[in-house]
């Protein structure tokens, strides 16, 4: 499968890393970015009304891509949760898996 990790708080980007190392997925893209709304409200003057409604660390997203299988993707979860951070339930990003056959 191919994963995309969005990630959107900023703390937790060594944590994830490391735990998608320990789960053997290593061969990994991370992209640096900024969320469309933080965008948007700081540089476009039409938004500008919206910028009470975004923090300083709300703009801030990171994507990290990767191939990996089921297993991997269910131990690094585990692994951040035997860190004390639970990727679901406080919100820390979103994962996407996409279905693929490796062609080499």
């Amino acid at each position: 499968m191919y994963m995309i990790l969005n990630l959107n708080k900023e703390k937790y980007l060594d944590d994830v890393l490391m735990a998608l190392t320990e789960a053997g997925i290593d061969d990994t893209i991370v992209l640096s970015g900024e969320s469309l709304g933080h965008k948007l409200a700081f540089d476009n003057p039409l938004f500008a009304g919206f910028r009470k409604s975004f923090g300083k660390d709300k703009g801030y997203a990171n994507v990290i891509m990767a191939v990996a299988d089921q297993e991997q993707i269910d131990f690094m979860l585990e692994e951040l949760k035997n860190s004390g951070i639970d990727f679901v339930k406080d919100e820390i990003g979103k994962i996407v898996l996409i279905p693929t056959e490796i062609e080499y």
